[in-house]
């Protein structure tokens, strides 16, 4: 269980680095443009009610449908090109999809699905989709080649390569897919409640960001951070109580 404790001090660690960072810029600008975390925290009772937890309720949901999708379509093509020995023009398209930017995709589905869940889900599924598959394909390059051979020599079929090969390679790059694409999926679907929704945290940040009430846009990025930090150790702690054996050399 040691890789879990490290994740969580880790965690921990990086979230005490970022609220001493904020205390030490607080001192230096006035309240109305920094308020300093004593200040946000001390206020709690004024934004956590069950109007901010259904809003909450309404982003984490939309975070983890969207990516839900892009880890599970992302992984499943980046095997199947693998496989069929199509990864470069997979990786040329995810390249093109990465470069659209997030904005105009967000106008976009928002003219397609209207207000409401669809268009944050489409934003996230979309823009997180192409690190999944390209980490993906990266993974399975780096596959041992050695252990395919011995498979094949063996007289094992493609089916035996993904089962027993293929598949354990992955999850080290699921747990890497993870970490950076639940961050990523949460700013996106944020991004994505700012264009076209009227409930989630970043319908929250929007109204609050307008009237310039900087005590709760502190508030809503702090609860940001911490799911985040959340999620890490929920996730850490799966991979080390079930999956830690294949994160060991061969």
């Amino acid at each position: 269980m040691r890789p879990f404790s490290t994740a969580i001090r880790n965690s921990l660690a990086g979230f005490g680095l970022f609220m001493a960072a904020w205390a030490a810029a607080a001192l230096f600008f006035p309240a109305y443009v920094l308020p300093s975390p004593v200040a946000v925290m001390g206020n709690l009772g004024t934004y956590v009610d069950d109007g901010f937890l259904g809003h909450l309720g309404a982003t984490l949901f939309r975070v983890s449908a969207g990516f839900a999708v892009a880890f599970f379509v992302g992984t499943g093509a980046g095997l199947a090109a693998f496989v069929a020995k199509k990864t470069q023009p997979l990786n040329t398209l995810m390249m093109a999809l990465q470069v659209v930017p997030g904005t105009i995709l967000g106008i976009v589905f928002l003219l397609v699905f209207g207000v409401g869940d669809y268009t944050p889900i489409a934003l996230v599924a979309f823009l997180t989709l192409p690190i999944v598959t390209v980490n993906t394909v990266n993974a399975l390059g780096a596959r041992s080649e050695q252990l395919e051979g011995y498979l094949l020599a063996s007289g094992g079929s493609r089916a035996h390569l993904v089962r027993y090969l293929y598949l354990p390679t992955l999850v080290p790059t699921a747990q890497s897919n993870l970490t950076i694409g639940f961050g990523m999926a949460l700013k996106i679907a944020i991004l994505g409640e700012f264009i076209g929704a009227q409930s989630g945290v970043g319908y929250l940040l929007n109204v609050a960001r307008v009237t310039f009430h900087m005590d709760a846009v502190f508030f809503y990025l702090l609860t940001v951070l911490l799911v985040t930090v959340c999620f890490q150790v929920a996730q850490s702690a799966f991979f080390a109580a079930f999956l830690e054996k294949y994160f060991y050399g061969e």
